[in-house]
């Protein structure tokens, strides 16, 4: 399989990869409406096992919603998106460590964990948009470190808006790429 069709097939069976990204942006907006209600350590928690479910609820939203096929066991992207995980999941211990010491940089640096592992999307994918999705949410958390939390807005609401957005971009044009039956 070469890589072209490799990451078309990948585009197909997870469509584009847009029901990650919005799964992922509702665990976002889970977290922010538990550290609003019960705290940076409750809502990193809600954080990063929520995280653990994003795949999963994406892969099957993708075959019953979408009805998409899961993709050929040689196709040699299919770890790509898993390997990226693994560094984010590096990223994500970082920003605990931070939390009995600086609580206010915890989602801040989570959000750089996230951006940067969208990075490797696009070799997966073969798709340049997640260089674009990668490094809006990267941004948003480099400037809430940099602005020493005066960023406007909520970090954690806007990533989730970040990834929902862009959720829905690449799966309106996965499936407007797709050949409709006749």
């Amino acid at each position: 399989m070469d890589v072209a069709a490799a990451q078309a097939e990948l585009r197909r069976s997870y469509v584009g990869g847009g029901p990650g990204a919005i799964v992922s942006g509702c665990v976002w907006f889970v977290a922010a409406t538990v550290a609003n209600r019960h705290g940076i350590s409750t809502a990193f928690t809600v954080l990063f096992f929520g995280g653990m479910l994003i795949f999963p609820l994406s892969t099957l939203i993708a075959r019953l919603l979408f009805r998409r096929a899961k993709e050929a066991p040689g196709n040699p992207f299919g770890l790509t998106a898993l390997e990226s995980t693994i560094a984010m999941i590096g990223g994500l211990f970082a920003a605990w460590l931070f939390l009995p010491y600086a609580p206010q940089l915890v989602f801040p640096l989570s959000a750089v964990a996230v951006g940067t592992h969208y990075l490797v999307f696009r070799t997966a994918y073969g798709d340049r948009t997640y260089w674009v999705l990668g490094a809006a949410i990267t941004l948003v958390g480099v400037l809430d470190i940099f602005s020493h939390g005066r960023l406007p807005g909520n970090t954690i609401l806007m990533v989730g808006v970040i990834e929902v957005l862009f959720g829905a971009l690449l799966i309106w044009r996965e499936r407007a790429a797709q050949p409709r039956p006749r």
